[in-house]
């Protein structure tokens, strides 16, 4: 039997791209963070010269904006050229973040690279020895707001002896992502495709197992909320099915994860069992930097001297130096406190005199997540007038009622012990 049809499954390489959200001073890291998309595509074009893949699919967001830079695409155009010296043909759908609208330098690309229309879905077809290997149906997006349900234009060929669709849109409505190029899973059923090769939603994963229909994900989490794997993915399909393998692109990883000081009796232990965290953390990165925001959690002695002003800073600063000093270096964005005092509030519950009241007022406010917010409305008037954007404090105000009745009871008791 001849070798099935074997692809890479890419998409949101947001190339150009700086990577957000983090509080980077060292020149080692932030030249990390700006490469990042760039390795990550890099990562991708290994993959596919060490599988001997067909061709490669980018379904949408190739680059970050519609005005990226020239950089990008140089990059992009060279990328292609050593794809197309080895043979393996490229197919690209534009999505929102990178519309057939946007700006352009107009860098000639290999004849292998195709690049799907946007007024149309396109279908191209993939011969290997003379014979007819797949087809791979896409459509790229023209503008970045793209409502319209693109799927609704794919249909298979009869002749089709393997059918791939690539498309950038958001399928089942999924919460928390602009809802680009509408569909549902009945909308790519209809099709009749072996393979919906997906974009835009950034977590890897199938949406569905009829039709096969998978989000690659991003190649590269873009901010400390993308933790977790991030690659793409290499796809196998002939007579006995489709078989896809993941395989992890990202140059720079994400952690977001809690330290847990419950029972940790001083500020060195606390700082031990962080060393620790980093530790498992490199170990499991082969070979790749990590940037990490750390929670401290639990019931802890040491919750009043992490609490004293300036002891958070001075931990994280000496922390990120020392874990800047590995070659698989970890830099350590944030730390947060949200330990509390190791004390049995259900006993101060039951106390007479102030300890108890503030115990039993604050589980009251607890309780009721409506009062907390409007008690926190009222203390905190005089500021809020004075600010141009009013956030809303209902979303924090039942962990901002914890954390003030922490901070007291760990004054008072201290005091009475």
């Amino acid at each position: 039997m001849s070798r099935p049809v074997r692809f890479v499954h890419a998409s949101d390489l947001h190339l150009d791209a700086t990577l957000k959200g983090v509080d980077a001073t060292d020149e080692r890291v932030i030249s990390a963070l700006v490469r990042a998309t760039f390795d990550a595509l890099d990562r991708v074009i290994e993959v596919c010269l060490d599988r001997k893949v067909d061709f490669l699919i980018i379904a949408g967001d190739l680059y970050n904006s519609s005005d990226h830079s020239l950089a990008a695409e140089l990059a992009f155009q060279r990328q292609m050229q050593r794809l197309s010296e080895a043979g393996i043909k490229t197919f690209v759908a534009h999505g929102n973040h990178d519309p057939a609208d946007g700006w352009t330098a107009g860098l000639e690309l290999p004849e292998s690279v195709v690049v799907f229309s946007d007024t149309t879905v396109e279908r191209y077809e993939m011969v290997r020895d003379g014979r007819a290997l797949c087809a791979v149906y896409g459509r790229s997006f023209p503008s970045r707001q793209v409502t319209e349900n693109f799927a609704r234009g794919f249909r298979r060929l009869p002749e089709d002896p393997v059918a791939v669709a690539v498309l950038h849109a958001n399928v089942g409505h999924k919460e928390g992502w602009d809802d680009y190029a509408p569909c549902s899973v009945e909308d790519l059923r209809a099709a009749g495709m072996d393979y919906w090769a997906l974009g835009h939603i950034h977590l890897p994963g199938r949406i569905s197992a009829d039709p096969v229909a998978v989000y690659s994900g991003s190649t590269q989490g873009l901010d400390p909320t993308e933790d977790g794997a991030r690659g793409c993915f290499v796809v196998e399909i002939d007579g006995d099915g489709v078989r896809k393998e993941f395989v992890e692109t990202a140059a720079v990883l994400w952690h977001r994860l809690e330290v847990d000081a419950a029972g940790l009796e001083s500020l060195e232990q606390v700082r031990a069992a962080i060393v620790d965290c980093c530790e498992t953390i490199r170990s499991n990165a082969a070979g790749r930097p990590a940037v990490v925001r750390l929670d401290l959690v639990g019931a802890s002695p040491a919750h009043a001297d992490l609490a004293r002003p300036g002891v958070a800073g001075d931990l994280l600063a000496d922390l990120r130096e020392e874990q800047l000093v590995f070659d698989t270096w970890i830099w350590i964005d944030r730390i947060r406190d949200r330990t509390r005092p190791a004390v049995d509030l259900e006993e101060l519950l039951a106390e007479e005199g102030l300890v108890g009241d503030i115990a039993r007022r604050a589980a009251s406010l607890i309780e009721d997540p409506e009062a907390s917010a409007a008690l926190l409305e009222e203390i905190l008037a005089p500021v809020l007038a004075q600010l141009v954007e009013r956030p809303d404090v209902a979303d924090s105000a039942t962990r901002i009622v914890e954390r003030a009745r922490d901070q007291c009871l760990d004054l008072l008791t201290r005091e009475t012990t």
